[in-house]
């Protein structure tokens, strides 16, 4: 074959496979759509008014909790919290970043350095503010609740 046609042969090439590729893409994305659509329930469903009434409690500054502390299976205390329980390895920025070198150059996803500019995973457990303002950091296993139970774990306060 001549140069040409060779090249005349791979455009062809690419174009159907890229048109096969946005094809598959749209399709399978539109019928995925029109299957949760279907299957979607009529109104609120008491999962979404709970996961509401959860970020609502979730979101307020003010609120005071209760976490329950174990070791070995067993609770040691507990500390009065003012707002949330947030995840050690939470971040603000996004984990991952699109890098593209060039034009026309194939991109692809990057880890992003956390929040204070280190690379790697965050630590593990959570941490969360005592109502007296303390930052308690743990990797303990709890159990948090909205109200006291002192009946049920009768534990000293920590902190």
């Amino acid at each position: 074959m001549t140069k040409i046609i060779r090249v005349i042969v791979a455009a062809l090439i690419a174009a159907v496979a890229i048109l096969t590729v946005a094809g598959c893409t749209t399709s399978d994305y539109q019928q995925r759509k029109e299957q949760q659509d279907a299957n979607k329930p009529q109104g609120e469903t008491l999962e979404q008014k709970n996961l509401k009434r959860k970020l609502d409690l979730d979101e307020d500054a003010n609120r005071v909790g209760y976490v329950y502390v174990m070791s070995f299976g067993k609770f040691v205390g507990y500390y009065t919290v003012k707002g949330k329980i947030s995840a050690n390895g939470s971040q603000i920025a996004p984990e991952q970043e699109i890098i593209c070198r060039y034009s026309g150059d194939s991109c692809q996803a990057v880890d992003s350095s956390q929040d204070d500019g280190t690379f790697g995973t965050g630590d593990p457990g959570i941490f969360f503010f005592t109502t007296e303002g303390t930052m308690v950091v743990t990797d303990l296993d709890y159990l948090y609740s909205t109200q006291p139970v002192p009946n049920a774990i009768n534990v000293p306060k920590l902190g």
